[in-house]
């Protein structure tokens, strides 16, 4: 029987093609497997020259996602995993290993196969994924700014959005880089997009929720927030996302739930400053003087010296009508200080300022020489502080 040369030729590339079909499925087992290495080999095994888009496209995702190690995302390392190991504990594990690495830069090839096959959309989509990693985990150490990584990234997600390829991650990048530039209406249009594809993203759900907040919408953003809040399992996310959420539920005069937020916040990142400040104006709201109380201590011992916590007290106790709690916490601090020259004069120093703004100004007087005089048995006689605390004397003895 006799075949002509098309026909020949036909059956040769529907072998190849076949075997690169089945060649890929056992990558894909590998990964599956996770194992990283042998999965990298085998594709590289497939496409050395990095010809395929199809086989591109796995080398990439498995270069960006399931490396062991980078440097520059232009060299990576890989490992085959063991049963009950994870890839993220063993980075953090062996950070400072040494690895062989694959020269792989997939912005090159993608650049050169997009020249090649211009509508194939899934490569522009590869390309942003690049981009959006280099600027997440490299920021400004790459070999461009990050302002010009954020650029490339959003206009290559763009364009393969543009064309119908898109995924949950993608327009993530979008809603954030349209966030950045405060194009907050368009963020959210990207985030609900994002949700719809993948609701039960933590990091989308923050982000839809922020980006509420940030356009001036706490309320309509509750909901996304709540919901990244019950999915975080990292104690600091869930912490975070449980102060944005106590922020939202006061904007929106839920005083309660605010409260509560906060003390979950505390609980899951205790002394954050941002939120102990946030709890402590709702303890005071709620009444609650003995927490509000143990709270403003512990926040000033945080940072005894630092000039900046007692004027926030100040100006918070204050706010609220509380200037004789205010006064209570400074008596015991000058107890538990007396020993500390500088912390004493620190406190001594916004007493003063807290004497003198209730309108009793003999005793202001008498606290600043106080503070002057425990501040000289810790600072240098130039220090700014004392030129502070005698134009205030004198301002008070005119």
């Amino acid at each position: 029987m006799r075949y002509s040369t098309f026909y020949i030729i036909l059956l040769l590339l529907t072998g190849q093609t076949l075997f690169a079909q089945l060649s890929i499925s056992s990558c894909d087992s590998l990964i599956k497997e996770k194992q990283f290495l042998s999965a990298f080999e085998c594709v590289q095994s497939i496409d050395a020259e990095n010809e395929n888009p199809d086989i591109v496209l796995k080398k990439v995702d498995l270069a960006l996602n399931y490396n062991i190690k980078t440097i520059r995302n232009h060299l990576f390392a890989f490992v085959d995993l063991r049963e009950g190991e994870e890839l993220e504990q063993l980075r953090r594990v062996l950070k400072d290993e040494s690895f062989s690495f694959y020269e792989f830069k997939p912005d090159t090839i993608l650049l050169r196969l997009i020249q090649k096959y211009p509508s194939d959309y899934r490569l522009a989509k590869s390309l942003g994924d690049f981009y959006y990693n280099t600027y997440k985990n490299m920021g400004d150490h790459w070999f461009v700014p990050a302002r010009e990584l954020l650029e490339k990234f959003n206009g290559y997600y763009g364009a393969a959005y543009e064309n119908g390829v898109f995924d949950a991650k993608s327009l993530y990048a979008l809603a954030f880089y349209s966030s950045i530039f405060k194009n907050y209406d368009q963020a959210q249009v990207w985030y609900e997009k994002s949700l719809k594809l993948n609701p039960d993203d933590a990091l989308t759900a923050y982000g839809a929720g922020a980006n509420r907040l940030l356009n001036k919408h706490p309320e309509e953003g509750i909901v996304n927030m709540k919901h990244a809040y019950e999915l975080f399992s990292d104690s600091l996310k869930k912490g975070d996302a449980a102060r944005i959420l106590g922020i939202m539920y006061y904007k929106a005069n839920r005083k309660d739930d605010a409260l509560e937020m906060f003390e979950k916040s505390d609980l899951l990142s205790p002394q954050y400053h941002p939120n102990q400040m946030f709890l402590l104006r709702s303890q005071l709201q709620a009444g609650e003087e003995e927490p509000a109380l143990k709270l403003a201590k512990v926040i000033f011992d945080q940072a005894p010296v630092d000039p900046d916590v007692p004027d926030e007290l100040l100006e918070m106790f204050r706010k609220e009508g509380e200037g004789e709690l205010l006064e209570t916490i400074f008596k015991s601090l000058l107890k538990e200080y007396r020993h500390n020259h500088e912390a004493n004069g620190n406190l001594r120093f916004h007493y003063g300022k807290l004497l003198y703004l209730e309108a009793n100004s003999k005793k202001a007087v008498r606290m600043f020489k106080k503070s002057r005089s425990q501040f000289s048995k810790a600072l240098p006689p130039e220090h700014h502080v004392f030129k502070m605390l005698d134009d205030m004397i004198e301002k008070i003895n005119r």
